[in-house]
This record gives C-alpha cells, structure tokens and sequence, in this order.
C-alpha cells in the first residue's frame, strides 16, 4: 500500500520494482499479484485495465487507512485500551527527545508540521 500512496497510480510491475530494490530475497512477480488482488478484494485497491496492463489506485487515503488499522488493532488486540496500545509500542523502544517531544505536543494538542 505504502508504494501506491507514494506514487498514486501503480502496475503490479511497479510494486514489483520498489518493493525489490530494498529486499535481499526477491520476490516473485506472482506473489505481488496475488497480494494486489486481496487487497482489491477487501476493499483497499481498485483498478482499470488499458491496453491489458492493469493500474491500481487506493480508494482510501493513507491516513485514513491508517487511523482505521490503529482503531481496530486497539479494540482487537488491546481490549480498546489506548494507554495499553501506546504501553506496548514505547516497550523496549529507544525513541528521541524529539520524537518525545513531537509526541507530548500532540497529547496537549498542538498543532504538528
């Protein structure tokens, strides 16, 4: 998902690419295919066919997307408890002062760049 986000409209060629050039075991055209066609399926991709190559586009925004993996993961797995989600992810996490700082900012509400 994070590779059509970046560049709006994809091939399965295209994925295929951005996803390989940071893996040190390849994967296989098929495997993207198969992945892209599930994500179609439940809802996170759609796509147009132009000349037999198949386009694939989100129909949600990534924050959006985002926000709604959070809010079902908190209510699934952490019982709908933020302070258990927020415990579990600064765990054994060495995070900045910045990202601290980042972070205390927006639990008082400030305004993020």
């Amino acid at each position: 998902m994070k590779v059509v986000w970046e560049k709006g409209e994809v091939t399965i060629n295209d994925v295929l690419t951005a996803l390989n050039s940071k893996r040190e075991h390849k994967l296989k055209r098929a495997s993207v295919q198969v992945q892209m066609n599930r994500l179609e399926k439940y809802g996170w991709l759609t796509h147009r066919v132009e000349r037999r190559i198949f386009y694939y586009r989100a129909l949600q925004d990534q924050k959006n997307t985002l926000r709604d993996i959070v809010r079902d993961l908190k209510t699934r797995v952490f019982g709908g408890s933020a302070r258990e989600l927020v415990r579990c992810l600064f765990e054994d996490t060495k995070v900045s002062d910045d990202e601290l700082e980042r972070i205390a900012n927006l639990l008082e509400g400030k305004k993020q760049e």
